[in-house]
């Protein structure tokens, strides 16, 4: 795990990491509660032929909390801001779930500074969704009586084990520890709402997007009924409009990069190269 590092963009200081290499950059856009940590597993696999930088969102983990900014086109332009302070023209970018959609807004504005776009489980246009359950948000209280019991109530919400480094980084930082060991979750229902509420909005702008683009999906028992009818659509449509589209359809949990990291590895390096 690199060092944690802040740069100010836009007023707000913004944490990122920074695995080094040589190469054309790649950035990496985490999702809806995520931080740069989570690709803690899968970054430092690519920087012995990329530069690998990961941006945590505002809002989010060690990034300033913030009244503004949710938008995913915000977010777009934060991740453009942090190319701008680190003198790189243009950059491939790797987006995961909300990150997909931050990449998208970010290629169709700024098409020169977009190398090639890897979504992962990140195509999908939220504002078509059918149902009214929506997973990304919250379902745990906002206060906890020990940090373990907060990280023991965050892995009852996945169904499949992933454990290990990437969450653990990831978790130590999105939560505020009081004196008496109480831990209060910095990424609350209500810090959540505005994120959640933009991300329902967001469709993808792929006919604005020139780039070769590879979106990888996550299948699952959860795509039934409705839900799979709306997984399909979303990927027909990604392949329909994005001028340069592949699919590659995986057997995963929604952190394919996780729990499938060597295929997940395999696919980017070879798309990217």
């Amino acid at each position: 795990m690199p060092p944690d590092q802040f740069v100010i963009l836009d007023g707000v200081r913004f944490h990122y990491l920074d695995w080094g290499g040589d190469g054309e950059p790649v950035l990496f856009l985490a999702g809806l509660g995520c931080t740069a940590h989570v690709f803690a597993e899968l970054a430092p696999h690519l920087s012995d032929r990329f530069r690998v930088l990961a941006l945590t969102r505002r809002g989010h983990g060690l990034t300033d909390q913030v009244q503004s900014g949710y938008a995913l086109v915000d977010a777009a332009e934060d991740a453009r801001r942090l190319l701008d302070a680190m003198s790189i023209e243009r950059a491939h970018v790797v987006g995961h779930s909300m990150g997909g959609g931050e990449a998208s807004a970010l290629a169709a504005r700024h098409p020169g500074r977009i190398g090639r776009i890897v979504y992962l489980d990140g195509a999908y246009d939220w504002a078509d969704r059918p149902t009214s359950e929506w997973s990304e948000e919250p379902a745990i209280p906002d206060r906890f009586a020990s940090y373990g019991a907060y990280v023991e109530a965050v892995y009852s919400l996945f169904a499949d084990d992933i454990r290990g480094p990437a969450f653990d980084a990831m978790l130590s930082t999105s939560v505020y520890i009081e004196a008496d060991g109480s831990v209060v979750d910095k990424f609350s229902a209500a810090a959540a709402a505005p994120f959640v509420e933009a991300l329902k909005a967001f469709r993808h702008p792929y006919s604005d997007i020139a780039v070769p683009a590879l979106a990888m999906f996550a299948l699952g028992d959860q795509w039934q009924g409705a839900e799979g009818t709306w997984r399909v659509a979303c990927r027909d449509r990604f392949l329909d409009e994005t001028a340069d589209a592949r699919v590659l359809e995986i057997r995963a949990s929604h952190y394919l990069f996780i729990d499938r990291r060597d295929d997940v590895l395999t696919a980017v390096r070879e798309f990217l190269t």
